[in-house]
């Protein structure tokens, strides 16, 4: 009788087994009907899908850019596509960067002709050099491209939150602005200690950088960095919320560091000062949760529906749980990247099978090397996921499940840096 059953068992495992591997893949006539192609010129969409994604975007309270970092061309199309949630009614802007970074951003362009010319000089100023790459003072507005869309939405008295952390390689305006927030007599008092923290980050700074010692230890356990903070922020609301921003980034930074590893405890904790920063940034504003828009970029982990790959409930779920509640969509868009630039030639993602790139192909088959691909999952999750008619890779089914849109740029190529360095 057992081995009958046991028989039974696996006669019924290698028939499911079959019948997943006759699951046909995901096909360019599958996905054709709910494709669209667009260019962007002159800031303008422009081609068949144009009509189709200005409809989309007008229709949702939320929309949401998941990005990958670096990018020129997602750079282009947030700037083109502002307009047209402008007319939608759209007025506020949510970043990845930190609070008072938000703030020293908007003051930056507030004269939206400058912004470029402002954030060079910012940038210029505070940038830190490593050994592979340049990290300017607020993430992901390094280059002209992006200053470009800021000016965009800033010509326009959009307002930005900022829902993120502050930067590790930021802490330098911070303080300044710190000082600079003191009154005359506190400022010729604090101006020793003010110059020994700046001499003090640039040191921690450079042994991060040269012998890999954490900056972050350094931070916290640097008395001229505590006695700064805790002197500058009395009885000074300004400052205080600046000194809580610092802590708390170094905090967040440090429990990531290699030789502590409370990767979860650091992703949770980000996660939830995001959704205060929101809730924050919201009252500040007098944001209508029943009919105000937003427009929301970041990191595509952070803004999908449900469960994210960090095993958090991130910002992207609180934004369309939101919506729902209160009657409303959110638009979840992600990017994917095929066709770009490196070292002077181009390169196909889809050129080596085995790379992990090479995972996104049932859709990045549908891909332009002059065009725009949006792809709308929305059509599709009823055969994806109740009829269970494809064979898909995990991180696929993954993007049908969370996201709305997959957008897939031209050809990419390196974004131009807004900054000089002292070489």
């Amino acid at each position: 009788m057992e081995q009958k059953i046991f028989s039974a068992i696996i006669v019924f495992i290698f028939c499911i087994l079959t019948f997943a591997q006759e699951k046909p893949p995901l096909t360019e006539k599958d996905l054709e009907k709910n494709t669209y192609y667009f260019e962007i010129s002159d800031n303008k969409l422009n081609g068949d899908g144009a009509r189709f994604l200005t409809d989309e975007l007008a229709k949702h309270q939320f929309v949401l850019l998941g990005e990958y970092h670096g990018s020129h061309q997602i750079s282009v199309f947030t700037k083109a596509i502002i307009p047209i949630l402008h007319d939608a009614g759209c007025r506020t802007f949510a970043l990845e960067i930190g609070p008072v970074s938000s703030e020293i951003l908007g003051e930056m362009s507030k004269d939206s002709a400058k912004t470029v010319e402002n954030l060079n000089a910012f940038n210029s100023k505070f940038y830190v050099q490593t050994k592979r790459r340049t990290f300017t003072p607020i993430p992901f507005f390094s280059n002209v491209e992006d200053a470009e869309f800021l000016a965009e939405a800033r010509k326009r008295n959009w307002n930005l939150i900022g829902l993120d952390q502050e930067f590790s390689f930021g802490y330098l305006p911070l303080f300044q602005r710190m000082f600079e927030n003191l009154n005359a007599k506190k400022e010729a008092e604090l101006k020793p200690l003010y110059e020994q923290v700046v001499s003090s980050i640039k040191s921690f700074y450079k042994a991060a950088i040269e012998e890999e010692k954490s900056q972050y230890k350094a931070m916290l356990d640097s008395k001229e960095v505590n006695n700064f903070l805790e002197s500058a922020a009395k009885n000074n609301p300004k400052n205080k919320r600046i000194a809580d921003a610092i802590r708390f980034t170094t905090d967040i930074y440090y429990m990531n560091d290699n030789q502590i590893r409370k990767y979860y405890a650091a992703n949770s904790g980000r996660v939830n000062y995001m959704k205060k920063n929101l809730a924050e940034g919201f009252e500040k504003l007098k944001f209508d949760n029943a009919k105000d828009k937003m427009l929301l970029k970041m990191g595509a982990v952070h803004t999908g529906r449900g469960f994210s790959d960090l095993s958090l409930f991130e910002i992207g779920n609180t934004l369309t749980e939101l919506a729902s509640f209160n009657g409303n969509q959110s638009l979840h868009i992600e990017f994917g990247a095929r066709f770009y630039i490196e070292d002077g030639k181009e390169v196909d993602a889809l050129a080596d099978t085995k790379s992990f790139d090479y995972r996104y192909q049932a859709l990045l088959q549908m891909s332009k090397k002059d065009k725009w691909t949006l792809i709308d999952l929305r059509p599709m999750r009823s055969s994806v996921f109740y009829s269970r008619k494809f064979n898909l890779d995990p991180i696929v089914l993954e993007i049908f499940k969370n996201r709305d849109f997959y957008l897939i740029p031209p050809t990419e190529i390196e974004p131009k840096p807004n900054y000089q360095t002292s070489k």
